[in-house]
């Protein structure tokens, strides 16, 4: 058995006992500083993320307002389009249809009461061809004079063309007669009846 004997005076002894331990000291603040600085960290990254998490949120519902947005935007440009091509088809039938139809209706006034007959008609944008037979030329020569009358609707009637043939024991003239009609508001404008008709959607108007 040992027994350790401390032999240093008391005042020493006690000034030893009330020494501040540095290292020590130190390693405890080093500690808490570290523990601080983790937690103000963890808190940072913490609000960062929530704050990422916000903003990503936030971005989201743009995207869908945009692409809401651009369904919309879609939609009226087809609604759009359809409107087009309808107003595109009503100007193609009032360009190229209601004309041939004013021109038919005027037709049957230029006929001369004979034995000229029209066995093909063709209608094309402003232009005329009728192909058809009569029993002289002076009919034919008559029936180009009656269309020049209708100015409101004829603006030119070229010479016709013609050939003889026969029809059983009757000798007949062939011919073809080409004239150039006018738009169809030039023939609203001028038509002594005032009797052009252009559709409507969803009825008919005068």
């Amino acid at each position: 058995m040992q027994v350790l004997f401390d032999l240093r005076p008391p005042h020493i002894v006690q000034l030893q006992s009330q020494r501040v331990d540095i290292t020590r000291v130190l390693s405890v603040l080093f500690f808490v500083i570290f523990i601080l600085i983790s937690v103000y960290n963890i808190g940072n990254i913490a609000y960062n993320f929530l704050e990422v998490r916000k903003s990503l949120a936030d971005a989201t519902g743009e995207q869908r307002s945009v692409q809401d947005a651009g369904a919309a935007f879609t939609m009226e440009i087809n609604r759009l389009r359809a409107i087009k091509n309808k107003i595109t088809v009503y100007l193609e039938f009032t360009r190229e249809e209601l004309p041939a139809v004013e021109f038919m209706k005027a037709l049957e006034d230029a006929l001369p009461p004979q034995g000229l007959k029209i066995s093909q008609l063709e209608v094309r944008p402003n232009n005329v061809l009728m192909i058809g037979s009569a029993l002289s030329d002076n009919e034919i020569t008559m029936f180009a004079a009656n269309l020049e009358r209708l100015n409101y609707i004829v603006t030119r009637v070229d010479s016709p063309v013609t050939t003889k043939s026969t029809l059983g024991s009757k000798q007949i003239s062939d011919f073809r007669l080409a004239c150039t009609i006018k738009k169809v508001l030039d023939i609203a404008k001028n038509d002594p009846n005032q009797q052009v008709f252009i559709p409507i959607e969803g009825g008919n108007g005068q």
